[in-house]
C-alpha cells in the first residue's frame, strides 16, 4: 500500500507572508499652529510741548518718546480738550526725538491751544491713519501710567489781527480753531466735513444756516461777550467764542 505524504504548511506563515507583501507605512503629520503675532508696544510714551509763537503754519514739539514706530498727531482745540487732527509728523522710529517741526494741514488763524499726541503705527504700513470717526487704525500711545500721551499748549500766532480774521473750522463732527475774537473782526466758519453743518448761537446774534461741505460763513461781532454755539443738524457739536472789546 502506498503511503501519501501530505505536507502541511502552517497557515500562520502564509498569512504572515501575505501580510508582508501588502504592508504599507502611514505617516501622520501633526498640524502646526502659528501664534498670532503680538501688536506693537503702545507704551511707555511721552510728549513734551511748550507754549510758543508761530506764523500759524507750523509748531515745534520739544520732545517725544515712542515705544514703537509712530507719529505725533496735532489735535486742535475743542473747548479746552483735544479736537480734530489738524496736522501730523512723518513716521518716526521708536526712540526719543527733540525739536520736531510739524506743518499743520489747517493753519492757525489766531492764538489758540493745540494738543500734540503720540500715536503708534499699529498696522506697520508707515501711513498715518487716525481721522475719527472714519479712520482710527493708528491708536494713541500711552504713558507709563496708562494715560494717553498728549499735552496741550498755547500757540501765539504772530501778526494776528492784521486783517486775516479769526477762523473756526468744522472737521470730524467738531468745531476747532479760534476761541477768541475782537469786536469788529470777522469770524469765518469753514466746513471741512463731507456733510453739512450749521454755526448757530445758543442765545445770540448769529445763525449761519446750512453750510455745505467746503463752504464758509462769515460774521462780524459788534459787541463783546462770550457766545456759545452749536450745530442745529448735530446738536452734540458745541463750542464757545469770547469776543473782546
Amino acid at each position: 500500500m502506498r503511503r501519501v505524504m501530505i505536507l502541511v504548511i502552517p497557515l500562520a506563515l502564509v498569512a504572515a507572508a501575505c501580510g508582508d507583501d501588502d504592508a504599507t507605512t502611514t505617516t501622520t503629520i501633526a498640524p502646526t499652529t502659528t501664534a498670532a503675532a503680538a501688536g506693537p508696544a503702545m507704551s511707555p510714551a511721552e510728549v513734551i510741548f511748550e507754549d510758543q509763537s508761530s506764523d500759524g503754519t507750523t509748531i515745534v514739539v520739544a520732545s517725544v518718546t515712542l515705544p514703537s514706530p509712530g507719529f505725533i498727531a496735532v489735535h486742535g482745540n475743542a473747548d479746552g480738550s483735544p479736537g480734530p487732527v489738524i496736522g501730523h509728523s512723518d513716521l518716526l522710529l521708536s526712540g526719543t526725538y527733540t525739536d520736531v517741526t510739524i506743518t499743520l494741514d489747517q493753519p492757525l488763524q489766531a492764538t489758540d491751544l493745540v494738543f500734540p499726541m503720540a500715536h503708534i503705527d499699529v498696522d506697520g504700513d508707515g501711513i498715518y491713519e487716525f481721522f475719527p470717526p472714519d479712520e482710527t487704525t493708528d491708536g494713541p500711545a500711552r504713558t507709563a501710567t496708562g494715560d494717553v500721551a498728549v499735552v496741550g499748549g498755547e500757540v501765539t500766532v504772530e501778526g494776528e489781527g492784521s486783517g486775516s480774521g479769526a477762523l473756526i473750522t468744522i472737521a470730524g463732527f467738531a468745531f476747532s480753531g479760534a476761541s477768541t475774537a475782537s469786536v469788529g473782526e470777522q469770524v469765518t466758519v469753514r466746513n471741512d466735513d463731507a456733510v453739512p453743518h450749521t454755526w448757530t448761537a445758543t442765545d445770540g446774534p448769529f445763525d449761519s444756516g446750512t453750510i455745505g461741505s467746503g463752504g464758509e460763513f462769515g460774521f462780524t461781532f459788534d459787541g463783546p461777550g462770550e457766545y456759545s454755539y452749536f450745530c442745529k443738524i448735530h446738536p452734540s457739536m458745541t463750542g464757545t467764542i469770547t469776543v473782546e472789546g
